[in-house]
């Protein structure tokens, strides 16, 4: 269902960046393209706009002789980068790089989806970028981590390998401690002391993965960067409850936003959910019959929980009143365009960050995982065990969950010494 001429051709500019379209190659995919837009929910508005924007891309390429079978992510970055800083095409034409970008990657994911361009072909040397494929595949399938997880070691590998080897074969019998301190002495020299130890093991993580089959590589797979461990140096910041009722007060729970956001907060703070967890619910996970939801965690671990009474009543109210009609199974989803695509991390931190700031306290939650800190510091403060915090955690090591005993300030009190020289 494309948008009523009328409504798009009314105005001389309009008119001309229908005749744009008209003269290029991108005749024949522009109605699609609308319709893909106001499938996905976008505005009138927007939907106007971002075909302006592609008028103004498919009138740059007409000029420029390229095919719509070329068009790639580097023919847009020419576009955004080089065009459109000093474009003279018309005087009141879609310069807004934003913009253009925006709508680009909805055309190119419309013309791969056809079959008229191909996938996006990887940057680099090839050898880089057969080494990344290699080392995302160990990631995901031995070690389980997660994809943004995998995603920021391939960054940071890329570009140890792009400055060792170049331009010839990766050869990493060859390499030297030398060569690993220089690397991570240049990357690293705007970092925190704990930045650069994080950046340091996903290095160190690429050396194990290759010392199997390179075993001269094992004595390299040492840290090279130590930072001090001053995690039982400070107290954790308490949130009492009164602040957190006061976050799930900041919801309005006559909207829908607002029935999603109140769940998914009702999920960190009941739960101890990550925020990931929260965004890869889906509706298969609950067993309604017996009051029990399968979490799906970290190192692709799946948990039995069960659902406490205001966290189910929470997601029923929002499945019933909030909940778009749509077939994905995720439970949380988006409420802006594109709509049909499930709610992702990113929404699940913005629900909390935006929630505090409304009740005056954004200083307090800096993120969703405060609330999960929140979660074991008041079972510490009852007196329920570390390996029952652990469990509901599900921490893979005890260690993890002896920070909270920080929390038991009552127990610190009995165990602190008294200051050398101080008055008994």
């Amino acid at each position: 269902m494309a948008v009523p001429a009328g409504d798009l051709r009314c105005s001389p500019v309009a008119r001309r960046n229908s005749a744009w379209i008209a003269r290029s190659e991108l005749s024949g995919i522009i109605d699609q393209y609308v319709a893909t837009l106001i499938e996905r929910g976008y505005s009138r508005f927007t939907t106007n706009f971002y075909r302006n924007s592609i008028a103004h891309f498919a009138h740059w390429m007409t000029r420029r002789h390229i095919g719509i079978e070329a068009i790639n992510e580097d023919v847009l970055a020419v576009f955004i980068g080089e065009h459109l800083p000093r474009c003279r095409c018309a005087k009141d034409c879609q310069r807004c790089s934003y913009t253009a970008r925006a709508a680009m990657k909805i055309l190119i994911g419309l013309l791969r989806s056809k079959g008229i361009i191909g996938a996006r072909r990887p940057r680099g040397p090839q050898a880089v970028d057969q080494e990344l494929v290699c080392l995302d595949r160990y990631l995901d399938e031995v070690r389980g981590l997660a994809p943004v997880t995998r995603s920021t070691c391939l960054l940071r590998v890329k570009a140890f390998l792009l400055e060792q080897f170049p331009t010839g074969p990766i050869r990493m019998d060859r390499l030297t401690s030398k060569d690993l301190t220089g690397f991570l002495s240049r990357y690293t020299s705007d970092c925190t002391p704990r930045s650069r130890a994080v950046i340091s093991g996903s290095i160190r993580t690429y050396l194990r993965f290759k010392s199997i089959s390179v075993p001269s590589l094992a004595p390299l797979c040492k840290p090279l960067f130590k930072t001090a461990n001053r995690k039982w140096t400070a107290l954790p910041k308490r949130i009492s409850s009164q602040e957190i009722e006061q976050l799930f007060a900041s919801f309005d729970r006559s909207r829908p936003v607002g029935r999603r956001d109140y769940a998914m907060t009702r999920c960190i703070v009941d739960l101890g959910l990550r925020a990931i967890e929260v965004a890869r619910l889906q509706l298969d996970d609950f067993d309604w019959s017996t009051g029990t939801v399968q979490i799906k965690g970290k190192g692709r671990r799946v948990d039995l929980m069960p659902i406490p009474g205001s966290t189910g009543t929470a997601i029923v109210d929002y499945l019933k009143n909030g909940r778009p009609k749509t077939t994905s199974r995720a439970l949380f989803m988006r409420h802006r365009p594109p709509h049909g695509a499930p709610a992702r991390r990113a929404i699940v931190g913005n629900a909390i960050r935006y929630g505090a700031a409304r009740c005056g306290l954004s200083e307090r939650f800096r993120g969703p995982h405060a609330l999960r800190h929140a979660l074991a510091e008041r079972l510490v403060q009852v007196g329920t065990p570390l390996k029952g915090i652990a469990d509901l955690l599900r921490h893979r090591s005890l260690d993890t969950t002896t920070t909270y005993a920080k929390a038991d300030l009552p127990m610190l009190a009995r165990v602190a010494q008294p200051w050398p020289g101080s008055p008994a």
